[in-house]
Formats: C-alpha cells, sequence, structure tokens
C-alpha cells in the first residue's frame, strides 16, 4: 500500500473528522460544565449570605442586651406619659 491509497486517505479522513468531533464535543461539555459551576457558586454565595443574616438577627433577637433595650424604652415611655410615677 503507498501513501497515496485512496482507501488510506479516506480512513484518515473519517478518523480526523471524527477526533475533531470529539474535541467539539468535549470543548462544549467543557463550557457546560463551567457554567453550571458558576450557577452553583452563585447560588451557594446567595445561600452563605442568607445563612448569615438570619443568623445575625437570630442572635440579636436571642440577646438579653436587647432585652434590656426594650425594657428601658418602655419603662422610660410609661414615665414620660404619665402612666407611672417614679
Amino acid at each position: 500500500m503507498s501513501a497515496e491509497d485512496p482507501n488510506q486517505l479516506l480512513l484518515l479522513g473519517e478518523i480526523r473528522g471524527q477526533l475533531r468531533e470529539l474535541i467539539h464535543t468535549g470543548n462544549n461539555t467543557a463550557a457546560k460544565i463551567d457554567a453550571l459551576a458558576l450557577r452553583v457558586s452563585a447560588l451557594e454565595t446567595d445561600k452563605n449570605r442568607r445563612e448569615g443574616a438570619v443568623s445575625m438577627w437570630t442572635m440579636i433577637l436571642k440577646s438579653p442586651a436587647l432585652a434590656w433595650l426594650v425594657g428601658a424604652a418602655v419603662t422610660a415611655w410609661a414615665i414620660l406619659s404619665g402612666r407611672v410615677q417614679p
């Protein structure tokens, strides 16, 4: 068989075409995975931000300092409005 054999050239062309198709498919798959990774990252960031905000509000609402502050405000309001005599 010579290098100019039509069957060999045909097979080589088919192999090149299939290789290009495999490379193209791999690139498309990688792009899809990158897009999904970005979406997952954005969702994780949003989840962490929400959890941080919720835990901050939970900590503030459970804090005894808030209870003291509300108690002092109610006491000041009652004294200033004349409902209670000091």
